[in-house]
């Protein structure tokens, strides 16, 4: 019998946990004894039309004991604000059934690892585009106690995130302004991207600018992806360096906040895209 189709928003804290949406070597969820570490978190893959390429994830079970562990697929979107849509049922155009898991359940020995196998085969008439799916890791309900009486139960749960383009499908980016919002009560710089691109894209740079009251900040892109067919905001985060302190520790030497950046800021520099490099220069004026 088929599990019924759910539809989960992970965004926040939950997101850090199923997807490192730019560097991270690994992603972990606990629920009870469930603590498992999945590396990487994140495929990027090249196919061809007709062919089947392969990967492997390996997984790592860090608790002290046996973890038992289902596995399936879902389509997936990103929200406006970065949080992360997965869908169980099986979208209008999905490329999931290109996919193959090696299988739906499996019992991780306490400390030991996992190798989990999936390929995709793209069909042998699919013209350049990029298949974007994700593997849903879960393991077994367990039950979590909130306060002295009362418990319910729980399931731990991580996404392994695929991209996978198909022959000469690539990202098309550009930027299409430069504005001011405020993001977590600062006001902040942003870029609006555009992607007209057959795959998704992630800017990269190093940016520099003066703010109007003679500071000399430094900036990086968030590393979000651009996927086909949209507008992103991607912000241009402050690089906070010569404001912490050498002790980070908030109960001996508290880290000291970024002081604000003095509007209008011109910042420049160079930005890459994966496919293509360019020199940047724009004023941010709320």
């Amino acid at each position: 019998m088929k599990n019924p189709p759910s539809f989960r928003i992970f965004s926040g804290f939950v997101l850090a946990l199923i997807w490192a949406y730019s560097m991270l070597a690994g992603s972990r969820a606990h629920a009870d004894e469930f603590a498992l570490s999945v590396s990487p978190p994140r495929f990027e893959i090249a196919a061809k039309s007709g062919q089947t390429v392969r990967a492997v994830a390996e997984l790592t079970n860090t608790s002290g004991v046996a973890t038992h562990l289902h596995f399936e697929t879902a389509d997936w979107e990103l929200t406006a604000e970065g949080g992360v849509t997965l869908n169980e049922t099986l979208k209008p155009g999905s490329c999931r059934p290109w996919v193959a898991i090696e299988r739906r359940q499996a019992i991780v020995p306490a400390k030991a690892q996992l190798r989990y196998r999936f390929e995709v085969t793209p069909p042998a008439d699919t013209p350049p585009t990029e298949c974007r799916f994700a593997i849903l890791v879960s393991g077994a309900d367990a039950s979590v106690s909130p306060g002295k009486d009362v418990r319910f139960p729980v399931a731990g749960q991580i996404a392994l995130i695929a991209y996978v383009t198909v022959g000469e499908a690539k990202p098309s980016l550009r930027i299409i302004k430069a504005d001011v919002v405020v993001i977590n009560g600062v006001q902040s710089p942003v870029l609006m991207v555009e992607n007209t691109g057959l795959a998704h894209g992630r800017l990269s740079a190093f940016l520099e600018g003066t703010d109007a009251a003679g500071k000399k900040r430094e900036f990086a892109p968030s590393t979000l992806p651009i996927l086909p067919g949209e507008t992103r905001m991607i912000a241009l985060n402050l690089d906070n360096h010569e404001d912490a302190l050498e002790t980070p520790n908030p109960k001996t030497s508290p880290v000291r906040k970024a002081e604000p950046i003095a509007f209008p800021i011109n910042i420049a520099g160079i930005i890459s895209d994966s496919f293509s490099t360019f020199k940047f220069d724009g004023v941010f004026d709320p």
